[in-house]
């Protein structure tokens, strides 16, 4: 019971004793008189008129004193059910609006929830729309597999470094000396998928036979190395496959818009990783500063031969996903 209550209570009780104190001193002072002047209550006997006159005087006062003691009760009962009430309602009001929070913050957890599932499944549906489209592309014969004609001009071994000597490889009398081809760039690009690939090592060693390729695939190498120590791997990225028009106009030295689409990278790890690597690694700065420049150089003359869909075969390669990656953080596809 706290202090209202018990004043409630006090004030209850002190209503009753003072109406029993008035009408004890009533009925002691009508005592009194009566026992002062007897011949007046005799009198009082013969007349009948006069003595329901004097009885009402006497016993109206003792009724109105009670009446506003039990008055007095009621109040005091009445409002103690009335506080009763109105801390039940707080209550009540209380709990409730405990309940709408823990309420709200349930649903947006949900929402929440919810949204993180349908990003994810909206990323899957790219994924698979892209492979669909790709897929439609091949149906319609629109991306045939890569041609075994020449890919780089005769011209490009003349604009080659010249203060770079030629590298001291072990000549394979097996190995054509014939010019590398689409097909065979692309795949040496790629590199070998495993220690299985026959042809791939077969390929990729032909291409490093090769004066206008094997600079490149020796940065490549060596670029795609230091990333996975880094747990980068290009097979793993998340890229939006770019145009063939993004790569042509690339190749002919477009820049801004045009080519932005070539710096579709869209793993946030990766690429801070990779950018950390920059910032304190020398070593691997100046090896993709060479990748980069190597790379662009074949891809001017590659853009010349290759169709369409070879350029977007070339595109999804390991070595122009890290040229991509590299790319958007050396600001070679910003939009200025």
């Amino acid at each position: 019971m706290d202090r209202k209550d018990g004043n409630d209570a006090h004030n209850e009780k002190a209503a009753l004793i003072i109406a029993i104190i008035l009408t004890a001193t009533w009925t002691l002072g009508i005592g009194i008189i009566f026992y002062i002047y007897p011949e007046s209550a005799r009198q009082l006997s013969y007349d009948q008129n006069l003595t329901a006159l004097i009885a009402v005087g006497l016993f109206l006062p003792l009724i109105l004193i009670w009446i506003a003691a039990l008055l007095s009760r009621s109040l005091y009962a009445m409002r103690n059910e009335s506080i009763a009430m109105r801390k039940s309602i707080e209550k009540i009001n209380k709990t409730l609006a405990v309940q709408i929070v823990e309420e709200s913050e349930t649903r947006d957890r949900w929402i929440q929830s919810k949204l993180a599932q349908i990003a994810a499944h909206m990323k899957q549906t790219d994924s698979h729309v892209s492979e669909l489209a790709d897929q439609a592309l091949e149906d319609r014969g629109q991306a045939r597999p890569p041609r075994n004609t020449t890919a780089l001009s005769r011209g490009a071994e003349g604009r080659r470094d010249k203060a770079q000597p030629d590298l001291p490889l072990p000549k394979d009398q097996t190995i054509s000396d014939e010019p590398i081809t689409i097909r065979e760039l692309i795949k040496a690009l790629n590199f070998p998928n495993d220690a299985k690939d026959t042809e791939g090592f077969q390929v990729l060693q032909r291409a490093f036979n090769d004066h206008n390729t094997s600079q490149l695939l020796y940065s490549a190498q060596d670029v795609l190395t230091m990333l996975s120590e880094d747990g980068i791997y290009t097979d793993d990225l998340r890229i939006d496959k770019p145009a063939p028009t993004a790569w042509r106009s690339f190749a002919k030295g477009a820049r801004g818009k045009e080519i932005a689409g070539l710096g579709m990278v869209r793993d946030r790890t990766a690429l801070a990783l990779a950018k950390s690597r920059l910032k304190n690694d020398s070593v691997f700065r100046e090896t993709v500063l060479g990748f980069l420049t190597q790379f662009d150089t074949i891809l001017t003359e590659f853009e010349k031969a290759a169709e369409d869909s070879e350029l977007t075969q070339m595109g999804k390669t390991r070595s122009a996903v890290a040229f991509m990656l590299l790319g958007r953080l050396s600001g070679a596809f910003d939009e200025r």
